[in-house]
């Protein structure tokens, strides 16, 4: 953006807030829904159909000629929409993803099992009552 504009236009920006204003409306939707099987059902359909504005945000910087600085690949300065990486820097991105894919699966495997122990005591106060 420029000095003194509190916005612009750019497609790297534009895509960025759509990829928000979705977040928040799945947060609102999520925390609408009393019933749990329909919550986590419209949730799921609804976080389907939002993982679209993940891609073309990402893409956006390489589709559209913009504001946004030139794209990092091999040192080449007219390297802008390519995908290249020099090997330190596929040494340091696939060394990221492994180690958060990682934590996202150890993440989801701890959740999992929270809900299945909730589900469990909610069985077991429901047999005490009755």
């Amino acid at each position: 953006p420029i000095w003194n504009t509190w916005w612009t236009w750019d497609p790297r920006l534009v895509t960025a807030t759509i990829m928000e204003l979705v977040y928040i409306a799945y947060i609102m939707l999520r925390q609408g829904i009393e019933e749990p099987e329909r919550r986590a059902r419209f949730g799921a359909i609804y976080a389907i159909i939002g993982f679209v504005s993940v891609p073309l945000s990402f893409l956006s910087i390489r589709i559209w000629r913009t504001i946004h600085p030139v794209v990092i690949g091999s040192g080449d300065p007219g390297a802008e929409g390519t995908f290249d990486m020099t090997g330190d820097m596929q040494i340091a991105f696939f060394f990221s993803l492994f180690t958060f894919t990682v934590f996202a699966v150890t993440l989801i495997w701890h959740r999992i099992r929270l809900g299945r122990l909730q589900d469990s005591l909610e069985r077991v106060k429901m047999d005490l009552m009755s």
